[in-house]
């Protein structure tokens, strides 16, 4: 690790300390600045971010485009200063749970669970509440290239009992983890360029990861659609329902994406907004399968 990096690590674990000595309506005072400083002052994929939003709902009008975009800067900054709080601010929020027989009623066939959920809601927290409740979940992450980050973040997840595997890690290790009848998370709502699969995703055409399928098809493993989203104050609603069987990828792509798209539907300032994600085009000639 370089110097930098490990200036990076240690400063991340300093502010970690730091707001977890904070009391719950500081933290959402520090957020909420936060919020709007970072909407007023930092551009980066702003644009972008309002551009997809005008794009998945093209019959509202400005206003409400701009005002969802405000509230996508207020729910991530506070769901950073959460994850930020680990583990601590997790025995302050109160959980609701719809459909956790699903997930028992699958580990109970052996084969694991492909988990699939999108860049929506509270991520972070479905993890912490799946690992804190003995659920043996494995989440498939992308690796910091600053390795100092990467290390704090692969050290917050653990401390909420969540392992990690990294997505250019073999994809046997991720084999292994539904062999041995564990729980695979896949967040499964980025561009995949030309290796995706492109599925409707509020009516345009996205190149979608075939990945959750793909595990699905070759081992079995019943796959499920979760999300976490925030009710109210200190209030979150999990959720697990099956994926609807599909006779190939792209059917089985499509299905669990339209799952999500329903729940932006429903909350759509809950939604990552910033990726963009119809940078990729579809070739009509090339073949989807």
């Amino acid at each position: 690790m370089k110097a930098i990096e490990k200036i990076s690590y240690f400063l991340l674990k300093g502010c970690a300390r730091w707001l977890r000595g904070l009391s719950q309506s500081m933290r959402q005072k520090l957020s909420d600045g936060m919020a709007s400083l970072g909407f007023n002052f930092i551009t980066k994929r702003k644009d972008a971010a309002l551009a997809n939003i005008k794009h998945a709902f093209p019959k509202k009008n400005s206003k409400w485009h701009f005002d969802i975009l405000k509230g996508t800067y207020r729910f991530f900054l506070e769901n950073f200063i959460v994850f930020m709080s680990f583990p601590q601010v997790f025995q302050k929020i109160n959980y609701s749970i719809s459909g956790k027989s699903l997930l028992d009623d699958a580990l109970q066939k052996g084969k694991g669970i492909v988990l699939i959920t999108g860049h929506f809601g509270s991520w972070e927290l479905l993890g912490a509440w799946l690992g804190r409740m003995g659920y043996p979940l494995w989440g498939v992450a992308q690796k910091q290239r600053n390795l100092g980050a990467n290390q704090f973040f692969f050290e917050q997840r653990g401390a909420n009992n969540v392992g990690q595997v990294f997505r250019k890690d073999s994809l046997d290790k991720m084999y292994e983890i539904l062999e041995d009848n564990k729980i695979l998370a896949l967040v499964s709502d980025q561009d995949a360029k030309g290796n995706g699969i492109f599925v409707d995703f509020f009516n345009i055409p996205a190149s979608t990861t075939k990945g959750a399928a793909r595990f699905h098809l070759k081992t079995g493993s019943p796959m499920i659609f979760s999300s976490c989203v925030k009710t109210g104050y200190n209030q979150y609603h999990i959720t697990f329902e099956p994926v609807p069987n599909g006779r190939n990828i792209k059917e089985i792509t499509q299905s669990f994406t339209q799952i999500l798209e329903n729940k932006i539907r429903q909350y759509p300032e809950q939604y990552f907004w910033f990726h963009r994600r119809w940078k990729t085009k579809q070739n009509e000639d090339e073949p989807q399968n």
